[in-house]
């Protein structure tokens, strides 16, 4: 709960459901534990940032997005000020993109970089905030070293062994700093 601003939510999650025929670890199994993680060393450091952040593990992003439809359906009339999704495997961390309507929003973020987040670029989201990106809340997705991931997406090879836990653990260190300070900014994203 935000210590300043606890009306005003940071939501940070992946998606639970996988492909049946593997064990999902890269999609989404890595991202939703780096964000489970990400919220937990925040709790651990008793870092409380001005807003609120929210952890959500949404369902069906892999058969028809229903679990981010029902989040926005439900919640959506609540002040969200940014969404941020992690469902591009947990490879090596290169930054995040960023989709925001904000005047200077997409300008704040880049700041962020120098936090040692990788760089912040104009694009990003995913399917399970597509829905509140449509009302309007700004979406951020974190960019990951991507070559091993299209080559085991959504077949039996995505399992739990092809995670390395180096990045694993830099994934959740970006996680959490993009996180905090989002939610830490003056103005929003």
């Amino acid at each position: 709960r935000g210590r300043e601003k606890p009306e005003e939510i940071v939501v940070l999650g992946g998606h639970l459901d996988s492909w049946d025929v593997g064990q999902g670890a890269h999609d989404d199994g890595g991202g939703s534990l780096a964000c489970w993680e990400a919220v937990r060393l925040m709790k651990v450091l008793n870092l409380r940032p001005k807003r609120t952040v929210r952890l959500v593990l949404f369902t069906n992003e892999e058969n028809g997005t229903a679990g981010g439809k029902a989040y926005a359906q439900s919640h959506g009339s609540e002040n969200h000020v940014l969404a941020l999704e992690a469902d591009a495997g947990v490879g090596e961390p290169l930054g995040f993109g960023l989709t925001t309507k904000t005047p200077g929003g997409l300008e704040r973020a880049q700041a962020l970089s120098a936090l040692g987040i990788g760089p912040v670029t104009a694009g990003g989201g995913g399917a399970d905030i597509a829905a509140l990106g449509e009302m309007g809340v700004p979406t951020a997705g974190l960019k990951n070293d991507m070559s091993l991931y299209w080559n085991i997406h959504h077949t039996p090879a995505d399992t739990f062994d092809k995670i390395d836990p180096k990045s694993l653990a830099r994934c959740t260190a970006s996680l959490a700093v993009f996180t905090y300070a989002a939610a830490e900014l003056e103005e929003r994203l």
